[in-house]
């Protein structure tokens, strides 16, 4: 390739000298007053000869910026390929090791399931509760894969969550539950505010501890049961409310009531039920959710509990997705297009929405 390029870098310098010379031709020419009327043939020629090294030139040169940046490409495309080679090496090792991981698991539940079922000595029941100690530290980091696979970057949730941050200004003292590798406790930190976050992943906390931020590995509602009353300025939540039951997520919002001072702020994010794309691409998609919690229905919770202006609060519907109407052209164009408009709404409603309520 560099070869090329030197071969055109001197065929643009020739091409170059080419129309220097046929431009300083036709200068003289024209310097000569009496040679315009009685040579004006030989001007034009000269014109056309001049027309012609011009194009010449910017040609050679056009094609020796297009070698240059083949080249670039080139070296861009080699080191690209390079990358993508040593990616798929680790993502292949990565997927041996996870494979392994979920066969040791299966051996461990079998193992455990033998040790349960025989009366044991005291020396052999205390190694039994350690192995379900670790089981219960190995399943959080397959459902942390899980997410990490389907749910998104930390970059992409950390623009998704940045919509809900001005909802709590003016607020201190914050409760992200279920704060995951802790997007949101990251977005309150770099405003100026204390968030504290609880998860019961270990993997996911290692990481949003290694990004210094406050966070407790512990059950919501024993949480929220241990804090005196009235003593939070916020609670967050984001897509953690589904996966509760409904008595406990009652019970949840009944201390949140609580703890939150006056004109505190409780924002829940979940997944909208109301759209069948958000349902069947999304919500199905996890099987540690337990129920789809209508809009409604966590509107009334949260009013049932004592928190007022109530309000709910849909994310933007999905890009991409909706049937398209037809022309206005076609006579069969209204009613078709009414009924696409309904099919919409049906299918490719918002995939998220938040309930907000604030403590009176």
């Amino acid at each position: 390739m560099i070869r090329v390029i030197e071969d055109l870098i001197e065929r643009r310098k020739n091409r170059q000298d080419e129309l220097k010379t046929s431009l300083n031709g036709l200068a003289e020419a024209l310097e000569k007053r009496s040679f315009l009327k009685k040579n004006r043939r030989k001007i034009r020629e000269g014109f056309a000869c001049f027309q012609d090294a011009l194009e010449a030139y910017v040609s050679a040169q056009d094609k020796e910026w297009d070698a240059y940046a083949n080249n670039h490409a080139t070296t861009v495309f080699k080191s690209l390929q390079w990358k993508i080679e040593k990616l798929e090496a680790e993502y292949s090792n990565l997927k041996t090791l996870l494979i392994h991981f979920a066969k040791l698991e299966n051996k461990l539940d079998r193992l455990l399931e033998t040790l349960d079922g025989q009366a044991a000595p005291a020396p052999l029941a205390a190694t039994a509760a350690e192995l379900h100690s670790i089981k219960e530290q190995l399943s959080p980091l397959q459902y942390a894969d899980f997410e990490k696979r389907f749910r998104g970057s930390s970059e992409e949730i950390s623009g998704r969550l940045g919509k809900y941050l001005s909802l709590f200004s003016g607020r201190q003292e914050i409760l992200d539950i279920g704060c995951g590798r802790g997007e949101f406790l990251a977005l309150l930190k770099s405003n100026g505010q204390q968030g504290l976050g609880l998860d019961l992943s270990d993997s996911m906390l290692e990481e949003a501890r290694a990004m210094g931020l406050n966070c407790l590995k512990i059950d919501a509602l024993q949480f929220l049961k241990s804090r005196p009353g009235a003593s939070l300025d916020g609670i967050f939540s984001s897509q953690v409310i589904e996966h509760f039951q409904p008595d406990y997520l009652r019970r949840v919002i009944g201390e949140c009531f609580r703890v939150l001072r006056p004109q505190g702020l409780l924002l829940l994010e979940t997944i909208n039920p109301l759209s069948v794309f958000a349902l069947s691409r999304i919500y199905f998609l996890d099987p540690t959710h337990r129920n789809p919690l209508h809009p409604e229905y966590m509107r009334y919770l949260l009013e049932n509990s004592g928190f007022s202006a109530v309000e709910i609060i849909f994310s933007a519907e999905p890009e991409g997705e909706k049937l398209e109407e037809i022309g206005l052209a076609d006579p069969l164009a209204r009613p078709i297009n009414s009924n696409v408009d309904r099919l919409n709404q049906l299918l490719f409603s918002p995939c998220e929405y938040a309930v907000k309520g604030v403590r009176p």
